[in-house]
């Protein structure tokens, strides 16, 4: 008796209900690890900081990698936005916001020191706003190089028949 098929028991309807659950608990799960990381980053200590951190931030770092990777792979950039500068220089300062201020806040609870932390919170934001953009529009470039050679593959399909 066959216990295990490779082919699907499921529809097609049934086959996009579950990719859109996974998808939901892919985010779910990737969103749960970023505030886990962002709370205890603000809470703990900074000697525990590194010991506790490990296991969430190797799990988050590689599910970001997973998505990022398959997504250019595959020519996907985003439901919702366009692989364009202006939206690559937005959410990059959104992010680099939101690192600054989880940055000055942890330097502030350590410290004590308001102007301590409105340097640390200047200094990540330009560096991490500079390297996320960097990233983002070299990752833009390679879905827009992927994205014409599948338009290319596609186009040289539909003249061979």
């Amino acid at each position: 008796m066959k216990w295990f098929s490779k082919k699907s028991t499921l529809d097609e309807m049934q086959e996009l209900k579950l990719l859109k659950i996974e998808s939901r608990g892919f985010w779910i799960g990737f969103t749960g690890l970023f505030l886990v990381i962002a709370v205890q980053a603000l809470f703990c200590g900074q000697e525990n900081m590194n010991h506790m951190l490990a296991g969430e931030f190797i799990i988050f770092l590689c599910m970001g990698i997973y998505l990022i990777a398959e997504c250019l792979r595959n020519g996907i950039w985003d439901r919702h936005l366009q692989a364009t500068p202006k939206v690559n220089i937005g959410l990059s300062l959104l992010a680099a916001l939101i690192t600054a201020l989880v940055n000055a806040l942890t330097s502030y609870r350590n410290h004590q020191d308001a102007s301590a932390a409105l340097i640390v919170f200047a200094v990540c934001f330009l560096l991490f706003g500079a390297g996320i953009s960097a990233a983002l529009c070299a990752c833009s470039a390679l879905y827009h190089r992927k994205r014409k050679r599948l338009e290319e593959e596609t186009d040289d399909g539909d003249n061979r028949e």
